[in-house]
């Protein structure tokens, strides 16, 4: 028997514009009667009422083709001018058009024509000499030297985008015949140009060096970030990269509104769960845009380690922007406070609407005043890529760390897991099959104990895994830079002395003497790296002949070599982030609230941080040294008596400090390392004016408020500012 008709019906396939129509009607009932009805009186509604209701359907959508959006003239206008070549290639992404562009660009003869030719006789010696040419070519924009193609992969990239060029000019596919010779010419010219056959190293970046790699970020005085909330997003990249395998750009384009953090309730009984949503909205965009996926991470209360904790970092940078729509929620000790409704699953911790749309991973921007995190500007992967390169050098690594490290890992691992299915992997990695898996991140280093497999023992799989990882051969003594007499030894190469030569010719300041400089500095800055490459390069060899000659001499391992100039200590709010997320794990759920958010506050209270050198300055280049230190802690107010320094008494005075690093100092702890930076005595007063006009007017945005930190004046723009610098403080700009 049939439910009453009052029920709603809500089917797509019944809307129509005449609801009111009694035909519209009667095809609503007989619907609802079918799929209301038991299955005996299926067969009551017959194929005759299926005809009558779909042609009275036709019969009133044909009445609106008159009178829509549009006149008929303005739809048969459309049709006549329809351009079908536009459909005729395939979609590619911006990137794509970009090296398509370039391509038409660079040919100086006429494109078409030379489209033309392709098919004709003479077409294989135009390609031939045309990527002869490409590769030929190591000066680029505005004198720069070209990186250039360095391997016979990339050339066969350059291939086929030459294809994707010929097909949008023409509308055609390349003839395979053609497409089969220049495979032979492109193997011709790898050989002639030296390219490399040998693949990017695919090694995974495992758990255990995912950790280590984390705490160096964090702990390392030997990188500086500018701005703490830059090494705590470095931190955060890594994190959200790991679990989900994503390609890079997708992660560093997320926005605040992309995250979503619920507090989901147990369902095996334990206590309320922190999970996060993220959604993967920009990615590879190769054949058009592809469907968002949404990645969840429950939080680990009982985590042995929160280096590996993405929920710590993501709260830290939540909170340090106040970005819970709640108003109320202001710290993280009262997550602990909340609760979810009874019969409800979870309980939405919404963010604020106006920065949905804002990046979370944001670059910093030089103020007058320091540094500060931008209002919109993404991190680039360039930017990123070169962080990750750096702490991996520091940390001791062999091979160069990519943020691909963690996708490689993400894939292998999604791989070998019997939760994960093949589809799933593929959607994860945003794989349509599971072809570029096997070709580029199934491991070239086979990840299994296969002797073992083959003798039917237990395979050592920890051992194969740390084997075929990327921190296989991670050593604390490996070089990180050069020497002061490595660096020095790139002065006696000939071209650098040729520069040196003809840099003296010409008067300073001169257009031929600018040119020359960023000539020798560029040539110095290739010679630099490609002698850094070679020494890390040849250190682990070498290195294994010394430490085995020395062993079997009874001599011992050698104790590491002093590095010449010392590093600045840690800062104070360093240390205690570092020794916050290293807390050990408590005793019962509250001491794990505990713990949490001590980490949080000390990520929020590291944000603000501005980093200052990585390599402490003598302080005898800054000073005279007949000149008493006035910042010495013995002479009690060292703050104090420099905030006293900046303030002039007469027109001519000229102190030698800066008052608005000397404002700054005020708001940071005295032991900072920073302070005795901010509180130096430059040599001159001259100095004190070039630094100001360099450091402060120089990063003066004219959208930012001005405030003068020494006298907590607010000034109306620059000019009030050098005004105020002058008649206040005594430094002129």
């Amino acid at each position: 028997m049939a439910h009453s008709s009052g029920l709603p019906y809500d089917s797509d396939a019944s809307y129509s514009p005449g609801d009111d129509s009694d035909s519209d009607a009667s095809c609503h009932q007989k619907h609802e009667a079918i799929t209301d009805a038991d299955e005996s009186d299926i067969g009551s509604f017959g194929p005759e009422d299926e005809y009558e209701c779909a042609a009275s359907d036709i019969e009133d959508q044909a009445q609106l083709f008159g009178g829509n959006v549009h006149s008929a003239e303005y739809y048969k206008k459309a049709v006549e001018e329809f351009n079908e070549c536009d459909w005729d290639t395939q979609d590619y992404s911006n990137g794509s058009l970009l090296l398509l562009d370039a391509f038409c660009e660079i040919l100086e003869l006429d494109v078409q024509d030379c489209y033309r030719s392709v098919s004709e006789s003479r077409s294989l010696r135009l390609l031939y000499n045309f990527f002869d040419w490409s590769l030929n070519q190591k000066i680029g924009k505005d004198g720069r030297k070209r990186r250039g193609i360095k391997k016979s992969s990339s050339l066969g990239t350059y291939w086929k985008v030459f294809r994707l060029v010929f097909e949008r000019a023409t509308g055609d596919k390349l003839d395979s015949k053609m497409n089969r010779r220049m495979h032979k010419v492109l193997r011709h010219l790898s050989k002639k140009h030296n390219l490399s056959d040998q693949k990017r190293a695919n090694r995974a970046m495992t758990i255990e060096d995912l950790k280590e790699q984390i705490e160096t970020i964090i702990s390392t005085t030997k990188k500086s970030f500018g701005l703490g909330e830059l090494r705590v997003l470095a931190v955060l990249f890594l994190l959200l990269l790991a679990p989900a395998g994503a390609r890079p750009t997708s992660i560093l384009r997320l926005r605040f509104g992309d995250i979503r953090l619920v507090l989901a309730r147990d369902p095996e009984g334990g206590p309320h769960n922190i999970l996060i949503r993220f959604t993967l909205a920009f990615t590879k965009t190769y054949l058009g845009v592809k469907d968002a996926k949404t990645f969840p991470i429950p939080e680990t209360l009982y985590d042995p380690s929160l280096l590996l904790n993405p929920h710590v970092f993501l709260l830290g940078i939540l909170f340090r922007h106040k970005a819970f729509r709640a108003a109320s929620l202001t710290s993280p000790a009262q997550l602990a406070k909340l609760d979810i409704h009874p019969g409800e699953l979870e309980l939405p911790l919404p963010l604020r609407d106006d920065i949905k749309e804002t990046y979370i991973f944001r670059r910093a921007v030089k103020t007058f005043t320091g540094v500060k995190l931008s209002s919109n500007e993404p991190i680039s992967y360039q930017m990123m890529a070169q962080w990750i390169k750096r702490i991996g050098e520091i940390l001791g690594l062999e091979y160069s760390t990519i943020p691909y490290n963690l996708r490689y890992n993400a894939a292998n691992e999604f791989d070998r897991s019997a939760d994960i299915s093949e589809s799933l992997r593929n959607l994860a990695l945003d794989h349509a099959n599971s072809n570029p898996f096997q070709r580029h991140y199934l491991g070239r280093e086979v990840c299994a104990d296969t002797w073992a497999v083959l003798r039917r023992q237990e395979p050592q799989q920890a051992l194969v895994r740390q084997a075929c990882s990327v921190g296989h051969s991670k050593s604390k003594r490996r070089p990180i830079d050069l020497t002061s007499e490595q660096a020095a030894s790139v002065n006696t190469d000939p071209f650098v002395k040729r520069l040196q030569r003809e840099l003296r010719q010409y008067r300073q300041g001169s257009k031929k003497y600018l040119e020359i400089r960023r000539q020798l500095k560029n040539a110095k800055q290739t010679l630099k790296r490609k002698l850094k490459h070679k020494i890390r390069e040849e250190w682990t060899t070498k290195q294994a002949v010394d430490d085995i000659e020395q062993q079997l001499q009874g001599i011992g391992f050698a104790k590491n070599p002093t590095v010449k100039g010392s590093l600045c200590s840690q800062r104070p709010a360093q240390g205690k982030l570092l020794e916050a997320i290293n807390a050990p794990l408590g005793r019962d759920l509250n001491d794990q609230y505990r713990r949490r958010d001590n980490a949080i506050n000390a990520i929020i209270t590291y944000c603000m941080v501005e980093e200052g050198l990585t390599i402490r300055r003598p302080q005898t280049l800054l000073e005279p040294a007949d000149r008493k230190h006035h910042d010495d802690p013995s002479l009690g107010r060292p703050i104090y008596d420099a905030l006293l320094s900046v303030f002039v008494k007469a027109k001519k005075d000229r102190p030698r400090r800066c008052f608005i690093c000397v404002g700054k100092a005020q708001t940071l702890s005295p032991d900072d390392g920073t302070v005795a930076d901010l509180l130096r005595e430059f040599y001159t007063p001259g100095d004190v004016s070039k630094h100001f006009r360099r450091k402060h007017l120089a990063n003066l945005h004219g959208d930012e408020c001005i405030k003068c930190p020494a006298c907590d004046l607010s000034l109306d723009h620059s000019e009030h500012l050098r005004n105020h610098a002058l008649r206040v403080h005594g430094i002129v700009s």
